[in-house]
């Protein structure tokens, strides 16, 4: 027999029976094939050494003086890594030994690792209770075999791996008639850490009919996750069923992408999947099961390296504009020209300023052609800013905002022109009174005389709230698409559109501008509205403020966009609540 306490070593308690046991051999403990032993009192239960050159490790115990016949286990060193981990899991049917490749290797009854146990290891050999390290991780624990299932019988197929430097996106399909696949993990072959990622489903015609089913499933499935992509070089996936059983995700050949580009990808294959039943609904339960959070951090990350190229002007005057036009453009240049020359077919405007913000890097060479050219033309004080990449609606608006010289300020789209020179000494006179603490804007007409804007207002969806379980909104417009028979007459409203607002320039700045937390645009409109209605202003439609409105007409609309709307819709939703419904009775 051998007394414990006459042996070299950190001595730590350790207990299997309550959570698995991490165990980390460093470089040193794998080259010097240093031991690791657990006692129960007197008695060897394991004994765990690294041979390098058989690569692998040696299990063993003794029975008295005795040492019992060697168990090995290969386990092969990933290169550029400097440690291995293992975990040692205890369940009914006895201590489980898991490895980096991560298949389970039952220790059967001969090794005892029940109740208290001392670990005596070398400083260059770390061990440590699963529970007691990082909770943002789930620690690799006992994933049983999937024996009950033949790997016949689990059809699946991958479709698309791609990462990049934020993150990895796995698409693909699993035949789990037999049983759901209920989730999917990440373990990392050098720490033996496991972590739950974020998963859905998503409808695949073409599994249906290679499958020959009676009736469409949703057999397709992705999966996401953050940090560097290159962290599937050292780890495994793994699909969860509902049985308990789990099968490892061959990952094969991958598509690398940019930051900004795998974003694209993310909300591109958000917005385009097919669903069984209603796809806002099922956005809604992604994004809160998880999927939100992973957006709004790459959105995030992608928001830290915007940044303004240039800032230049054509015409400038030395006295102070009365009013400063705010115009975002993205994908098409030729509307600033025609923004312009819209404007000035109604007479001079010696006292404007007009702020053009580019959200397109491709387009800026003619943008300042035009803004050139239409500054000479009709004598206009014209600012062309440039960004690095599409920063979307808020951020761009509020940099133009931040350039602005004059107190009043008119956010415009690109696409709305007004309907007469009444409508622009309107704005004159709002900038001469002073727009208070209050946000106004126009009444927006399509081509054909309808009305197109007329305030806006908040919907509560019946059929998506019973769908989602919780109360989902949407924004809508007061008479959309009817004929002009109101009164003009000014009038208070819920909220109004982003294609036209005017506004104090200190207002804007002390609400702190259009919330950049929306991706690229939709629902930041209604959100500052909201916002002003909070500090005490109203929210004004003022049909003086007559505008044609050429709606959706102004910019380009990309795949992702889709995606994006989903996003804002639910972050929306869910940052404002039943606050909705009291602004529509307020």
């Amino acid at each position: 027999m051998v007394d414990p306490s006459t042996l070299e070593g950190r001595r730590l308690p350790v207990r299997l029976d309550e959570d698995a046991i991490i165990l980390r051999f460093s470089d040193d403990a794998l080259t010097s094939s240093s031991d690791l032993n657990f006692y129960r009192g007197e008695n060897l239960s394991l004994h765990i050494k690294y041979l390098p050159l058989k690569g692998g490790f040696i299990l063993n115990d003794m029975d008295g003086d005795t040492w019992g016949a060697e168990l090995f286990v290969p386990c092969s060193r990933v290169p550029g890594r400097t440690e291995l981990a293992l975990s040692i899991t205890l369940d009914l049917d006895g201590p489980k030994l898991i490895p980096p490749q991560g298949t389970p290797i039952p220790l059967g009854e001969r090794f005892d690792l029940s109740g208290d146990l001392i670990a005596i290891a070398w400083p260059v050999i770390s061990v440590m209770q699963a529970a007691d390290t990082d909770q943002d991780e789930i620690r690799f624990g006992p994933l049983e075999p999937a024996e009950s299932l033949e790997p016949a019988t689990l059809a699946s197929g991958l479709d698309a791996t791609v990462v990049s430097e934020s993150g990895f996106f796995v698409e693909g399909w699993v035949d789990d008639r037999r049983a759901r696949l209920v989730g999917i993990v990440m373990v990392d072959h050098t720490t033996g850490k496991r972590t739950k990622l974020s998963f859905g489903r998503l409808r695949r015609p073409d599994v249906d009919a290679h499958l020959q089913v009676a009736r469409p499933g949703e057999y397709g499935f992705w999966t996401v996750g953050l940090g560097n992509g290159q962290q599937l070089d050292t780890a495994a996936l793994f699909l969860l069923f509902e049985d308990g059983t789990h099968m490892p995700l061959t990952l094969g050949s991958r598509i690398q992408q940019g930051v900004d580009e795998f974003f694209a990808t993310l909300l591109t294959s958000f917005g385009r999947r097919a669903v069984i039943g209603n796809l806002t609904a099922r956005s809604f339960a992604d994004l809160d099961a998880g999927y939100g959070t992973i957006l709004g951090t790459l959105y995030r990350q992608i928001a830290a390296q915007r940044r303004v190229t240039f800032s230049t002007s054509f015409g400038e005057r030395e006295r102070t504009p009365s009013v400063s036009l705010v115009c975002v453009l993205y994908g098409l240049p030729d509307f600033l020209y025609m923004l312009l020359a819209q404007f000035a077919r109604h007479g001079a405007l010696d006292d404007f300023e007009f702020i053009f913000v580019n959200n397109s890097p491709e387009i800026e060479e003619v943008l300042l052609r035009d803004a050139d050219i239409a500054s000479t033309v009709f004598g206009l004080e014209v600012k062309v800013i440039g960004l690095n990449q599409n920063c979307g609606f808020s951020h761009a608006n509020n940099v133009g905002v931040k350039a602005a010289r004059a107190q009043t300020v008119a956010i415009i789209n690109p696409d709305v022109f007004p309907r007469d020179r009444a409508a622009i000494d309107r704005l004159r006179a709002l900038a001469a009174d002073g727009t208070g603490r209050d946000l106004y804007s126009g009444k927006l007409y399509y081509a054909d005389g309808s009305v197109m804007h007329e305030g806006m207002y908040f919907n509560e969806d019946r059929k998506l709230s019973v769908l989602c379980g919780t109360p989902v909104w949407t924004v809508e417009h007061f008479r959309k698409g009817f004929p002009d028979t109101t009164e003009p007459k000014v009038t208070d409203v819920p909220a109004v559109s982003g294609a036209l607002m005017v506004l104090d320039r200190d207002l804007f700045q002390e609400l702190g501008g259009f919330s950049t937390a929306f991706i690229f645009g939709h629902y930041e409109d209604a959100d500052l509205c909201l916002r002003a209605h909070r500090a005490g202003g109203q929210v004004l439609v003022d049909p003086a403020l007559a505008y044609w409105h050429y709606e959706g007409m102004g910019s380009v609309k990309r795949p992702e966009h889709i995606g994006s709307g989903l996003y804002n819709r639910w972050y929306f939703a869910r940052t404002w609540g039943q606050r909705l419904a009291d602004v529509n009775h307020g």
